[in-house]
Formats: structure tokens, C-alpha cells, sequence
């Protein structure tokens, strides 16, 4: 089990399969909603935002599907990197959800 693990997160194979897929992305729920979790109680009496929260979680999955699918290409990476940087710059975000839709 520790060896799989040891594997699967060092990513020697180039092609993903839908298990390896799966555990990856259960994997960025557990820490997203860690995150979720020590968010909400680090600001519970302050400036707590549920939306952005909620964001937090989301953009955990996001990143790790957009890393599964860059893989180890650096030309797909640069282009991705590209995109969404102009998207970004020449979008007025109001709303922490418009950041997550965007990317």
C-alpha cells in the first residue's frame, strides 16, 4: 500500500488510469475539505466568508484535474499558465466565485 501510494504520487507512468484518477481526486476532496475546515475555524468570529470557503474546496479539485491533465508537458503548462493569466487580468472579479468559474 505505501509503495502504491509512494507511486502513484511521484507520477512515473505518463498515461493516468481512471483509478489512479479517482484516488487523486478523493485525495484533493479530503484536503480541500481540510482546508475548508481550518478556515472556517481560524475566521469564525471575523471576516468569515462562506462563499470563498466553498471556493477553497473547489479550486482544490480544479487544480489537481488541470495538474492531471498538464501531466509533465511543459509547453501545455506555459500555454494553460498563458491562458489563464490574460483571463484574469482583464476580468474585474467582485464575487470569490467568479474567480473559480474563470479558472
Amino acid at each position: 500500500m505505501r509503495e502504491e501510494l509512494y507511486q502513484l504520487l511521484q507520477g512515473s507512468s505518463s498515461v493516468i488510469g481512471f483509478e489512479d484518477a479517482l484516488i487523486r481526486i478523493c485525495f484533493a476532496i479530503v484536503l480541500g475539505l481540510a482546508i475548508f475546515v481550518s478556515y472556517w475555524i481560524s475566521h469564525a468570529g471575523t471576516i468569515y466568508s462562506q462563499k470563498f470557503n466553498v471556493n477553497l474546496v473547489t479550486l482544490t479539485v480544479l487544480t489537481t484535474t488541470v495538474m492531471m491533465v498538464i501531466g509533465s508537458s511543459i509547453a501545455l503548462s506555459l500555454g494553460m499558465v498563458g491562458a489563464l493569466s490574460i483571463v484574469r487580468f482583464r476580468t474585474a472579479i467582485k464575487d470569490p466565485r467568479d474567480t473559480t468559474y474563470i479558472f
